[in-house]
C-alpha cells in the first residue's frame, strides 16, 4: 500500500511539472507572438524565430511572408543566407587545423601568404580570428579600382585586399573588419589543399550532421529561401544579392533556424572542436593594457542587462539574420529575417526576444524630460587621425536618436536609451553617451565602449 501511494505522489509530482512547464512554455509563447508582430511590420516582410532552452526547443515559429508579391507565407523551416554567422564557422575550421598541429594561432599570416606585405608588423592567426589585424574592411574601407574584377577567385580577393596600410598596430586594438575572415578562408585552403568550400563541408557541416547549411552555389536555384529584401527611407524592395565570391569565407553560408540550434548543439557538445579550444574561441581578446575587446574567435562577448552573451549577428543584402546564446541561462536565441535594414531595429527585437525568453522587463529605461533631451540635439564633432568624425543627436517622437555621418564608424541611426538624465546608452552596441557640459556652458559627448573612455565629441551646431 505504502508503494502504490508513492508511486501515486510520484505520478501526481510529474504531472504537476508537465503542467506547470506546459503553462510557462503557453505564456512565454503569447508572449513573444505579441512582441515579433507588434514590431516586424518596421523590420522585414518576414522572419523565422526559435528559442532552445536547456537543450530543448521551446519555440519555433514563422510569422509574415516569404515572398510580397506572390503572398508566400514564411515558414519555419526556410532558408536564409545568414552573412557574417559565417565567421564562426570559419573560425571552428582555423581552430581544428590548429589542434591538428597544421596553424599555429600565433603564426604570421605571411607563412600561408607569401606576397601578403608584413607592412612593418607582425599579424598572427589570432590577430585575423579577432579583428585585431588592423586590415581594413573591403568592403567599407578599400577602394582599389586596378583590381576591380566581374568575379573573383579567393587570391583575386586576397590581392585587392593586401595593398592598402593598417588602420593601427596589429593587437593593440579592434576594429570589426569583413577581410580577416576572407583571409582566413584562403589560408585555410592554402593548409588543407582542399578548396574553402570543400574544406567546411566535409570537416564542419557534415561532423555537425548539419543537413541544411551550405556553401552557397550560384548556379543552383534554392526552393527553400525567401524572397530577400532591402529597406531604404522607410521603403521596402526586392534586393539585388551579393555575389557569393565576394562574401567567400566572411559570409558565404545558407542555413535554416533548425541547423543553427543543431550547430550550437553540436559545438557544445564538442563534435568539432575541443572544450578548451571552444572556451577559448568564446573569450575576448586580451589586449596589452589589460583591458578586453568585445570580439573573440568569431564571436561577439556581451551581455543583456547583465547576463553574459555569446553572440553573432549576419547581414547581407536581402536578409539579415541574428543568435544569441546565454551561457549561465541555457537559452538560445536565433531570429532570421528576409530584409536588409541599415537602422538596427532586427537586432534590438532579437535582444528583446532574449530578454523576453530570459523573463527580463523589456523597458527599463528612465525617462527624461522632453526639454532636456531637445537640449542634446545637434551635430558633435571629434578629429582623429585627422580624420573628422561627426555624430547627429536628433528628437523626434519624445526620443532622442544618434548616427555617425561617416560611414567608416559603422553607426547608422539608433534611439539612445536613458540611464539618467545626463548618461545614455544603445542596445545594438555596447556603447554609452554622456552629455557633460562645459566650461562656455556647452554640451560635449563623452562616449565610452567596453574598454572605457573612447573619445569627447564636441558640439559645433
Amino acid at each position: 500500500m505504502i508503494r502504490a501511494f508513492y508511486l501515486f505522489l510520484i505520478s501526481v509530482l510529474v504531472l504537476t511539472s508537465s503542467f506547470g512547464q506546459s503553462k510557462r512554455d503557453k505564456k512565454l509563447s503569447t508572449s513573444l507572438d505579441e512582441l515579433i508582430l507588434k514590431r516586424l511590420a518596421e523590420i522585414a516582410p518576414g522572419c523565422v524565430v526559435m528559442v532552445g532552452k536547456n537543450d530543448k526547443v521551446i519555440y519555433r515559429k514563422a510569422f509574415g511572408l516569404a515572398n510580397t508579391e506572390l503572398n508566400i507565407s514564411m515558414q519555419p523551416g526556410m532558408l536564409f543566407r545568414i552573412g557574417s554567422m559565417t565567421k564562426q564557422y570559419t573560425a571552428i575550421a582555423v581552430l581544428q587545423l590548429v589542434e591538428q598541429g597544421k596553424i599555429s594561432l600565433d603564426d604570421s599570416i605571411q607563412k600561408y601568404i607569401k606576397d601578403f606585405p608584413s607592412k612593418g608588423y607582425t599579424i598572427t592567426i589570432e590577430n585575423l580570428l579577432t579583428n585585431t589585424s588592423g586590415i581594413k574592411d573591403y568592403l567599407s574601407e578599400i577602394s582599389n579600382p586596378s583590381r576591380q574584377k566581374e568575379s573573383y577567385t579567393p587570391k583575386d580577393g586576397v590581392d585587392y585586399i593586401k595593398d592598402d596600410s593598417l588602420n593601427f598596430k596589429p593587437g593593440s586594438d579592434y576594429k570589426y573588419s569583413n577581410s580577416n575572415f576572407y583571409l582566413l578562408g584562403y589560408i585555410i585552403e592554402m593548409v588543407s589543399g582542399k578548396t574553402y568550400e570543400k574544406y567546411l563541408q566535409e570537416n564542419v557541416l557534415d561532423k555537425a550532421g548539419l543537413k541544411n547549411t551550405f556553401y552557397i552555389d550560384p548556379t543552383i536555384n534554392i526552393p527553400d529561401m525567401p524572397q530577400g529584401y532591402s529597406k531604404f527611407n522607410g521603403k521596402i524592395e526586392k534586393a539585388t544579392l551579393q555575389p557569393i565570391d565576394i562574401m567567400y569565407s566572411a559570409g558565404g553560408l545558407v542555413s535554416n533556424a533548425d541547423d543553427i540550434y543543431k550547430w550550437h548543439q553540436a559545438l557544445y557538445n564538442h563534435q568539432l572542436v575541443k572544450k578548451e579550444t571552444l572556451d577559448k574561441a568564446t573569450t575576448p581578446f586580451k589586449f596589452p593594457d589589460g583591458t578586453f575587446s568585445e570580439y573573440a574567435y568569431g564571436w561577439f562577448i556581451k551581455n543583456i542587462d547583465g547576463s553574459k552573451t555569446i553572440e553573432h549577428s549576419g547581414s547581407t543584402d536581402g536578409f539579415q539574420s541574428d543568435e544569441i546564446y546565454l551561457p549561465n541561462e541555457n537559452v538560445f536565441v536565433v531570429a532570421l529575417y528576409n530584409c536588409y535594414e541599415a537602422d538596427m531595429d532586427w537586432q534590438v527585437l532579437t535582444n528583446d526576444i532574449a530578454r523576453v525568453a530570459l523573463g527580463k522587463p523589456l523597458n527599463n529605461e528612465v525617462k527624461v524630460k522632453e526639454d532636456v533631451l531637445k537640449g542634446y540635439v545637434g551635430i558633435y564633432e571629434v578629429n582623429v587621425d585627422s580624420v573628422n568624425h561627426k555624430l547627429i543627436v536628433t528628437f523626434a517622437d519624445g526620443r532622442l536618436s544618434v548616427e555617425a555621418s561617416n560611414p567608416e564608424d559603422r553607426l547608422p541611426k539608433v534611439f539612445l536609451y536613458a540611464k539618467s538624465e545626463t548618461e545614455f546608452y544603445m542596445k545594438e552596441a555596447p556603447l554609452r553617451f554622456e552629455f557633460i557640459k562645459d566650461t562656455n556652458n556647452v554640451f560635449k559627448i563623452v562616449t565610452y565602449n567596453n574598454r572605457g573612455k573612447d573619445a569627447e565629441w564636441i558640439k559645433t551646431r
